[in-house]
């Protein structure tokens, strides 16, 4: 069947054609069974606005074909990988693939033109009916968690859904910016308990974009991880208030998703200055279910998370560049923009050095002025762990040092300190860099249990073995190992099989989701987890081996008693003469002073110095004063 019985293309011009008012001439162009996709004025769409519509009946009625929308030079062109036989939305694509019918003989096809969008939704009505907005009834949830429900559109009137987010293939982090939700707490007790609430309904969900995250865990699994920004902040499930989370997939955990669960379960007892806390949730998106996930705090400036001054994007004020900053140990070049790259300097032979990335987490960009900061601060750190110098610790915060590492020892975590290292940097001087917060422990319980992870890593892990050279570096990891496992320690292997018995069901509802279910190329299967207590037991087992053997290395915290040890007094390093000084601290002004003040907020600023600079405070949050 063709498009028409007889097709006579219209003249092309060398440019699309354009109506009195400049828009595009927009046609229906057709596979005739002669590959002729010309033109024809039977198929010409009528415009109302910037909204286009062509009615189809029995005098230009459509049978077995492909079709696409365009103009007479294929500069405007929609398509879409679809059959259309009955009332749908369908996300036309620019340049898409060719929709394909058996037969329209009464339909209006309509569709808004927008220059500047890549996408728009094309409307069917077919026999007089109106398409609805199709989210499939849910199938496979356990109903044993949490439940988020996420709808993402193809544009603003949120008439279509946008398919792309669940696709195998996806590999872009781009927003997808029409987008709602809504969490159904779904009854679970222990939630309850921690103050957690339902948010939002799917008769009034709440707005949302979301983007696929990660490097590997999104590009070699179906089941993708996802970061979420919201409308406003929420209080989601007992975490934080924010706007920032991510909803983490664990799949490449075969060890029960377990492994970030043990590594953020151990930063927050040894008493890092801010870990993440991550709940987990069952995910439904466009009326599909994606499994268990975990919700999880996202690393941001703020008062409830790295509590530290945010400083601006492209920072130029001598005065303000010192802090606070949050940067990542990177193992992916990242465009150097970015990112500053040195090489690792190191004092120990045989060790295998990683070029040392130093990737910009917040501010996101940096000024001149910045960039000369950091690099100087990052190769002052670097040349000091190359010679073995104490003159490290003026630089770093030696009692987090320790810290850090021992929760990426315990776990044998071999990844750590090769990427997903994030360090940061408070405003002022006096301040050193931290090793916190701790992410991504994709490759913790990998390394033996009877020797160091940096023994036993493929990938390289920056500065730690040369670091556990250091005399003063060692003595803090002894005493602090002593105290963390005679105080704080005991309690991991109950919140383990706790974690384990609540997500049991959960996880057998994911195998079955995603056990049949095809792979992006080159990709891999989600992990199996069905066996949560077997995967517990593993842990655990992993866990003793490994501290009983650290035990040997580090003390025998059985024997004495051990108190937490007492913070380094190293003095830190001054700062470099191009980032000044002096900058008055409103949280520290003597209200008691009888003299004029200023109120800045409710804080009084007393005699103001003309031309000076002061910096009021809230939480995480600064502004600069100049008199």
């Amino acid at each position: 069947m063709a498009l028409a019985a007889c097709i006579v293309p219209l003249s092309a011009s060398a440019e699309p054609s354009t109506d009195a008012e400049g828009m595009p001439i927009i046609y229906l162009r057709g596979d005739f069974g002669n590959n002729n996709w010309g033109i024809q004025n039977a198929y010409r769409f009528t415009r109302s606005g910037n909204v286009y519509s062509l009615t189809i009946n029995s005098s230009n009625a459509i049978g077995n074909c492909k079709f696409k929308i365009s103009d007479d030079e294929w500069i405007f062109n929609l398509g879409a990988d679809v059959d259309v036989n009955s009332p749908q939305y369908v996300n036309g694509i620019r340049n898409g693939k060719n929709m394909r019918t058996n037969g329209l003989k009464d339909a209006v096809i309509s569709f808004t033109y927008n220059p500047d969008n890549t996408n728009a939704t094309i409307k069917f009505v077919v026999d007089g009916v109106e398409p609805s907005l199709d989210i499939p009834p849910v199938s496979g949830l356990s109903g044993s968690l949490p439940v988020l429900y996420i709808n993402v559109y193809t544009n603003e009137d949120k008439v279509a859904l946008n398919n792309e987010v669940i696709s195998k293939d996806l590999s872009h982090k781009n927003y997808f910016e029409y987008a709602d939700y809504w969490l159904d707490l779904n009854g679970c007790k222990w939630l309850e308990e921690l103050g957690a609430e339902s948010v939002g309904s799917s008769d009034k969900p709440l707005p949302l974009q979301i983007k696929a995250r990660g490097n590997w865990t999104r590009i070699g699994f179906a089941k993708k991880p996802f970061k979420l920004k919201l409308d406003k902040k929420q209080s989601l499930l007992g975490l934080s208030k924010s706007k920032h989370f991510a909803i983490l997939a664990h799949a490449d955990d075969t060890y029960g998703y377990l492994r970030n669960f043990t590594g953020f379960n151990l930063a927050h007892r040894i008493g890092l200055p801010w870990s993440p806390s991550a709940q987990p949730v069952e995910v439904v998106i466009n009326g599909d279910y994606r499994g268990i996930y975990f919700l999880t705090e996202s690393i941001r400036v703020d008062e409830d998370r790295v509590n530290i001054t945010e400083l601006n994007d492209n920072e130029t004020d001598s005065k303000l560049v010192s802090g606070g900053y949050i940067v990542e140990l990177d193992n992916y070049d990242e465009p150097d923009i970015n990112q500053i790259r040195m090489d690792e300097a190191g004092c120990v032979s045989g060790q295998h050095y990683d070029p040392l990335r130093i990737t910009f987490d917040t501010p996101e960009e940096y000024s001149e002025i910045q960039r000369m900061f950091i690099t100087d601060q990052f190769t002052a750190i670097n040349d000091a762990v190359g010679r073995n110098d104490d003159k490290l610790w003026s630089y770093l915060d030696l009692d987090d040092a320790a810290r850090y590492y021992l929760v990426q020892e315990i776990t044998s975590h071999v990844e750590s300190y090769h990427g997903s290292t994030y360090l940061f940097r408070d405003y002022g001087d006096g301040q050193k860099w931290h090793f916190s917060p701790v992410w991504d422990f994709g490759n913790a319980f990998n390394g033996r249990t009877d020797d160091f992870l940096y023994n036993c890593d493929p990938f390289g892990n920056t500065w730690i073995p040369s670091m556990r050279v250091n005399d003063k570096f060692n003595a803090k990891v002894r005493e602090t190992w002593l105290w963390f496992m005679q105080n704080k320690y005991s309690g991991i292997e109950d919140d383990i099989n706790e974690f384990a018995s609540r997500v049991q069901a959960a996880a057998q509802a994911d195998y079955q989701r995603w056990r049949n279910d095809p792979v992006p190329a080159g990709g891999q299967n989600v992990a199996d987890n069905r066996d949560m207590s077997g995967k517990a037991s593993a842990a655990i087992s992993h866990l003793r081996k490994k501290t009983d053997w650290l035990k040997g290395e580090f003390g025998d915290y059985t024997r004495g008693t051990y108190s937490e040890p007492a913070r380094d007094t190293t003095p830190a390093a001054p700062l470099p003469s191009y980032v000044a000084t002096g900058i008055t601290d409103v949280e520290e002004i003597d209200i008691d002073t009888p003299a004029e003040y200023f109120n800045l907020q409710g804080l009084k600023v007393a005699r103001p110095v003309p031309g000076e600079i002061y910096i009021l405070r809230k939480g995480s949050k600064s502004a600069k004063i100049v008199f």
